[in-house]
């Protein structure tokens, strides 16, 4: 079994390691091909007893998935609820070829340029396009399609984080492709024999602009993580333990 007892954040290079080293050797111990997405699915499932909690049928409609950021692992669990999530991450990840290969099998990940990182007219650019690739995915009128992102744009913990670092752009992308929402609780991920629980809040339309998003968000989330017991303890770096406060770095 692999243990957690270090924070579960990595740099694309080091992610890549951790996949070679651990989760591979996990899944030819399991008997499972992480190659396939189904056996992915089911090893990642198993060695997080992952328990989904009060979300609805993904399939009835389209959704904009909101979720706390506790780990790396969060965007690779929460990315199997449904064949059709688009998850946004930062472009760190997204822009790694090694890691791309083999994520890419499996889910459908887009990085943008965070505000601090935007150094040039070029990432700006990228982030229109990207934007605009979210929107015609949520517009599909086909097959649901859902979009996740993490508002907090970052690895951090919702219980120390200040509003001013919660980012509100999700409600510009709900009030133009009028989806519906869900706020999503994910517990830091286990793999000591008990449940890692996600836990979602009732879907939500977003209509009034004018509204404080930032605020209404985080609020909603603690809520929501308020309504379970024995909450595992998050295991932070030291850089991620710092994501907090306004005037503190952001990584």
């Amino acid at each position: 079994m692999i243990s957690n007892s270090n924070a579960l954040s990595f740099s694309g290079s080091e992610a890549v390691k951790y996949l070679k080293a651990n989760l591979f050797g996990y899944f030819k111990e399991a008997g499972l091909n992480p190659y396939i997405t189904e056996e992915w699915k089911k090893g990642l499932f198993k060695l997080f007893n992952i328990q989904v909690l009060n979300l609805p049928d993904l399939n009835e409609k389209n959704y904009i998935l909101l979720s706390n950021h506790i780990s790396d692992f969060d965007g690779l669990i929460l990315g199997l609820l449904h064949p059709n999530i688009k998850i946004i991450a930062k472009i760190g990840w997204a822009a790694n070829t090694e890691l791309m290969d083999f994520l890419g099998l499996h889910y459908n990940i887009v990085g943008i340029y965070r505000g601090f990182e935007i150094a040039e007219p070029s990432h700006k650019e990228h982030n229109i396009k990207i934007n605009a690739e979210c929107y015609k995915h949520l517009k599909d009128t086909g097959e649901a399609h859902h979009l996740l992102i993490f508002p907090q744009g970052t690895i951090s913990d919702i219980n120390k984080n200040s509003r001013e670092r919660i980012n509100p752009s999700f409600a510009r992308i709900a009030i133009a492709t009028r989806a519906n929402v869900i706020n999503i609780f994910s517990e830091y991920p286990g793999a000591d024999g008990n449940n890692t629980r996600i836990i979602g809040g009732s879907p939500y339309n977003i209509t009034d602009r004018s509204l404080d998003y930032s605020k209404i968000w985080l609020d909603d989330i603690i809520r929501i993580q308020n309504q379970l017991e024995n909450i595992r303890e998050p295991v932070l770096g030291e850089k991620h333990s710092r994501n907090n406060n306004p005037d503190e770095p952001f990584f």
